[in-house]
């Protein structure tokens, strides 16, 4: 049981203009009489809590275990039959009794129209015996009413219900009386003679996605259409949802609970989630509902499948955020080992340049002493041949007072000595006190003997073998390895 509220406003005349009327609780759909009793012939209450009541079938000996009216009959066809109303509380109650057509609400679910509107279909073909009832403290009262189908009724299914209300006045905190309608009834299925048509259609398919900010979790999706039952017979069905990429790359299939049972002319909206949509773009949900008819004689028409379609976008913007992270890091990975290559280079390349600087400065240095070396030899080698080509020249004379002293010169010509005049003034000392080693003229000079030449021979070679033993040594010392 649920409540409808109306505002009359502050006027006494008020209470009686107006009626709200509630949300109808009945009975789930029933395919046949030995259906699950209905929980609203428990013990539903009022708003304030204190009065429950029940409405449910009945027969003339009492219930029978149906838990709604479910008939069939041929157009202009009657039947009679009985409802009871239960009063579970300690205080006699006076209820409204009437009948109502069925509707669906926008969620699927079955339910009346409200109390102030006019019948046109099972709610105007039932006559309940009474309007009122006053039903005693912990008692029950039977009331007979009569369908009446029409002649003219179209083939087909046909709802609606019996219904029991309790009128409450209320006053809300603003001190605006409130008139509360209370409501409990039992429903009616007429299926009256004639050729079934089941058929539903999709309309109003659209499809949201909500992205989300979790990488590669995918989004959540929302199917919602609205299906129309366009047959004459009450329907339900499997629904099915597959989700698509770009190429048709399947990402997610869904199998919904199946549908509510749609009543012949009513429409309700679906609304179908689908979890962990890969974020590929545009992405397309394509619907499928496979309708089935309701209490149907075996091999009666089936209703066809249909199918609806609507797209999205997902736009995968973690994952781009994550893409640009990773590509951003990889760059900064390659610089850092780019700049460490370039550092490796220059660090080797001036390793290299230090390396021909040092190898320059040390071949210019082992350089000098070679030169040196060589021209050293060459010196030695002209000095020895100067040794060769010439003699040694002795000249001896006697200082006159100095006993025992003698001064002796040792030149080294550049021409060979003549003794034209260098002897005249001391030509005839040639006896025994004379100067020793003097000629016919006095000259005192000698010529280079053996002894003398073979040393100036002996001396060049020297040198000349220490010249190139210094160039050879030296050259060993530069071709060694490092």
């Amino acid at each position: 049981m649920s409540l409808s509220r109306l505002r009359p406003g502050r006027l006494a005349g008020a209470l009686a203009a107006v009626l709200a009327s509630a949300a109808f609780v009945a009975a789930p759909a029933a395919a046949d009489p030995t259906s699950t009793p209905s929980p609203g012939s428990e013990e539903p209450a009022d708003a304030a809590g204190s009065v429950s009541w029940s409405v449910q079938p009945s027969t003339a000996s009492g219930p029978d275990g149906r838990n709604a009216f479910i008939y069939e009959l041929e157009p202009g066809g009657t039947v009679s039959d009985v409802v009871r109303v239960n009063n579970f509380s300690d205080t006699p109650q006076t209820f409204r009794v009437y009948s109502q057509d069925a509707i669906n609400t926008p969620e699927g679910s079955f339910s009346l129209l409200e109390g102030s509107e006019t019948p046109v279909d099972v709610g105007l073909w039932a006559a309940v015996s009474h309007d009122t009832v006053e039903v005693p403290a912990n008692g029950h009262v039977d009331l007979p009413f009569t369908l009446t189908v029409p002649a003219n009724a179209t083939p087909g299914d046909h709802a609606g219900g019996i219904v029991a209300s309790l009128t409450d006045v209320v006053t809300e905190e603003n001190d605006n009386q409130v008139l509360v309608e209370n409501r409990v009834g039992t429903r009616i299925y007429l299926r009256v003679g004639g050729d079934l048509a089941p058929s539903v259609r999709i309309q109003a398919v659209s499809a949201s996605l909500d992205n989300g900010w979790i990488p590669f979790t995918g989004g959540d999706m929302t199917v919602s259409y609205e299906l129309e039952n366009t047959g004459n017979v009450r329907v339900t069905g499997s629904q099915l949802v597959d989700v698509e990429g770009p190429l048709g790359v399947g990402l997610k299939s869904v199998h919904p609970e199946d549908l509510p049972e749609l009543l012949p002319g009513q429409k309700y909206t679906v609304t179908v989630e689908a979890d962990g949509v890969q974020r590929l773009g545009r992405v397309t949900a394509r619907l499928t509902v496979d309708p089935s008819s309701l209490n149907v004689p075996e091999g009666s028409p089936e209703p066809p499948s249909v199918t609806g379609v609507a797209s999205a976008w997902a736009i995968p913007w973690p994952e781009l955020v994550v893409l640009l992270v990773v590509v951003v890091l990889l760059w900064l990975l390659r610089r850092r080992s780019r700049l460490r290559r370039r550092k490796a280079a220059d660090a080797i390349a001036a390793a290299e340049a230090r390396g021909r600087a040092a190898a320059a400065a040390e071949a210019a240095g082992l350089q000098a002493p070679r030169v040196v070396a060589v021209v050293t030899g060459g010196l030695l080698a002209l000095l020895a041949l100067f040794g060769l080509g010439g003699g040694l020249t002795a000249t001896a004379t006697e200082r006159p007072p100095g006993p025992g002293e003698m001064d002796v010169t040792v030149t080294v010509p550049s021409t060979t000595p003549t003794g034209d005049d260098t002897g005249s003034d001391s030509g005839d000392s040639g006896d025994d006190d004379g100067g020793a080693g003097g000629d016919e003229d006095g000259t005192g000079e000698h010529p280079p003997t053996g002894a003398d030449i073979a040393g100036w021979v002996g001396i060049g070679g020297l040198l000349l073998v220490f010249g190139t033993l210094m160039v050879r040594s030296m050259r060993g010392t530069d071709e060694a390895p490092a």
